[in-house]
């Protein structure tokens, strides 16, 4: 019997080697069945994100008594969570597969599922707040972990003459499948919402246990064109060969790359690592100051039924499929930058609709605001990635893309901080302008559409000035 189990244990050990960290893409075709794979995964991961935040997250906290300053700070977690990256990029540094890391990460996701079942517990609101915040900045922590691991896997299976083509694929079909879902979640919600909101509750957290298990899933078939030791012939070597090799040649071993100090002076030292980030960190400023309380706002303030805003959403968002591969096709033919410049100014001109949104004019101008942000959102993810994937040397790109999100993400916490800390100066002090109340959020939208109008001057003279370097190995069968 013990036999039995020990060889069961081997088979289970040798299988997980295999499809963790022995996943090599070997033809066109391997690549291309891991991009499928990737886009499979990634919708079900931005699903998670859509039904763990926005208006569903905001009536969670709601529901636990959390205001609406403090609900726009909690939310914001997600970029304070991003500084994890940087206490591990000496670990970063040295890892060799990416694949077993991103999905052991992703399936610390379920506890965006689990915050959805605290309100069943017999508890005060005071420990079920408490609850929420303390698993929600937990899964925050570890997808921030992953996230960079996962952006340049995914870079390295994208020839760079299609990233955007590619991307805006992916993204619209993600966006579909979130549309699709919030749409169905929205309706849910507002049947229980007079009832027994805990049962809307209970269905949002079986969902995104679900979504889970189809991510991890999907990362598991990818394949990993990142190679670790190599033999004299150029091949993979794997466990005993690999220790083995450790052990003829230590010092290379002890000196590799990923030291924290030396790293961070090295990349402060390249100029375009140095514009990326200050790209990234206005971006961070114009959305952190604003978008975190526009959920509340909405539910708490505009009165907006669950049910209009995800059908709004929805149309919108098939909008969004159409244009996407459109602007995706149009950033390789004219770069992602000057396309991103425009997004971005389209972004701010979102949050300055919603600035002039008040309960009077709430329905029409959600819908305008939909539209703008519709457009915008078609290629900000895609052009910020993409501006970084242009800039970042290749053998640097995963501990370059840790270091600016966990920088910027550091800032985007203090910035919601700010925010959260204006927003109740404000409501303590009304604004008014010749007898017309202004709303507390009103002003922060207009802060945060000041702020990304800047930052499209700032692609302007100082991204799009910058001359390119191709990388001609990502997409490509090596080995």
């Amino acid at each position: 019997m013990s036999h039995n189990i020990k060889f069961f244990n081997q088979y289970l050990l040798a299988k997980l080697r295999r499809i963790y960290f022995m996943a090599l893409p070997e033809n066109k075709a391997d690549y291309k069945k891991s991009r499928v794979n990737f886009t499979i995964g990634d919708s079900a991961a931005q699903t998670i994100v859509q039904l763990a935040g926005g208006t569903f997250i905001a009536t969670l906290m709601t529901y636990c008594n959390i205001s609406d300053a403090n609900i726009g700070i909690i939310t914001s977690l997600a970029s304070l969570a991003a500084i994890a990256q940087i206490f591990l990029i000496q670990y970063m540094g040295r890892i060799k597969k990416y694949k077993f890391l991103v999905c052991f990460t992703s399936f610390f996701r379920v506890l965006f599922s689990v915050i959805y079942f605290v309100p069943f517990l017999p508890i005060s609101d005071e420990l079920k707040a408490l609850l929420i915040v303390l698993f929600y900045f937990l899964a925050q922590i570890f997808v921030q972990i992953g996230t960079p691991a996962s952006q340049d896997w995914i870079a390295s299976l994208v020839p760079s003459r299609l990233r955007g083509k590619y991307f805006s694929i992916k993204d619209s079909v993600a966006v579909f499948v979130v549309s699709g879902t919030m749409l169905i979640a929205g309706v849910i919600f507002d049947f229980f919402k007079s009832k027994s909101i805990r049962m809307g509750f209970l269905v949002l957290g079986i969902l995104i246990l679900v979504l889970v298990i189809i991510n991890v899933i999907a990362m598991s078939k990818m394949k990993e064109p990142r190679v670790s030791y190599l033999n004299t012939e150029g091949k993979e070597m794997h466990g005993r060969l690999v220790k083995r090799a450790k052990e003829t040649n230590p010092v290379t071993h002890k000196t590799e790359k990923g030291k924290l100090l030396p790293e961070l002076a090295e990349a402060f030292r390249d100029k375009k690592f140095r514009k990326a980030l200050i790209l990234q960190s206005l971006y961070i400023t114009g959305f952190y100051i604003s978008i975190p309380f526009i959920a509340s706002y909405q539910v708490n303030v505009l009165k907006l039924p669950y049910t209009f805003m995800m059908l709004v959403g929805f149309f919108c968002n098939l909008y969004r499929i159409y244009i996407t591969p459109k602007i995706g096709r149009m950033a390789d033919k004219y770069g992602m930058a000057k396309i991103l410049r425009y997004s971005l100014a389209i972004l701010g001109l979102n949050l300055l609709a919603i600035a002039f949104t008040v309960p009077a004019n709430a329905y029409p101008f959600h819908i305008l605001g939909a539209l703008l942000s519709s457009t915008a959102w078609a290629f900000v993810g895609i052009g910020l990635f993409g501006v970084q994937l242009d800039f970042f040397k290749n053998e640097k790109r995963m501990i370059w893309l840790s270091l600016v999100s966990s920088l910027s993400g550091a800032l985007g916490f203090l910035v919601s901080v700010v925010g959260g800390r204006l927003l109740n100066f404000l409501e303590g002090h009304s604004v008014t302008i010749n007898g017309l109340y202004i709303y507390p959020q009103q002003i922060l939208n207009v802060l945060g559409f000041l702020i990304l109008i800047g930052c499209s001057v700032y692609i302007k003279f100082q991204i799009e000035t910058e001359k390119i370097d191709t990388n001609r190995q990502d997409g490509r069968v090596s080995v």
